[in-house]
């Protein structure tokens, strides 16, 4: 399984993702993508329950995510904060997101908090450095299998 992108979403807007493969030819905008991921997991969060869904899947990708807070210090009250990834879609993927993905989503929001809680959280440009974060953590995941084995040579 190959993740293609991963990232942190808070109050609608992306503070930080990263692009390892692409997922169209035509030019993503990255707002519009943010809004409707949140749109989507805040729908998801109402109509059902905030710990009953862990992923979408589409024909060709999955977009799996965990939830977590944030204490911001322009705000008074904990906001949720969003870690995600895009990733292939294929069989067995139900597995593959408890055992390894969503793990990895939890330990990103983890390291996100423990650098940047009680910061500004309307200055997103203070978390690019976090993308070296996202990608240690990833590691190997973000690879195809070519990528992989000419890493082992």
């Amino acid at each position: 399984m190959v993740i293609r992108e991963a990232g942190l979403l808070l109050r609608g807007f992306t503070l930080i993702n990263g692009f390892y493969h692409q997922t169209s030819d035509d030019p993503i905008d990255k707002d519009l993508r943010s809004g409707l991921l949140t749109a989507m997991l805040n729908f998801a969060e109402t109509a059902f329950s905030s710990e009953s869904i862990e992923y979408f899947e589409g024909k060709k990708y999955v977009v799996a995510f965990t939830s977590g807070t944030i204490m911001a210090e322009d705000s008074i009250d904990p906001e949720p904060l969003t870690a995600y990834c895009i990733l292939d879609k294929e069989k067995k993927i139900d597995k593959f997101i408890s055992k390894i993905i969503t793990p990895l989503l939890k330990r990103i929001i983890e390291e996100f908090k423990s650098l940047y809680e009680g910061r500004n959280c309307s200055e997103i440009s203070q978390f690019k450095d976090f993308k070296t974060n996202l990608d240690k953590i990833f590691g190997m995941q973000t690879k195809k299998l070519d990528e992989r084995v000419k890493g082992v040579f």
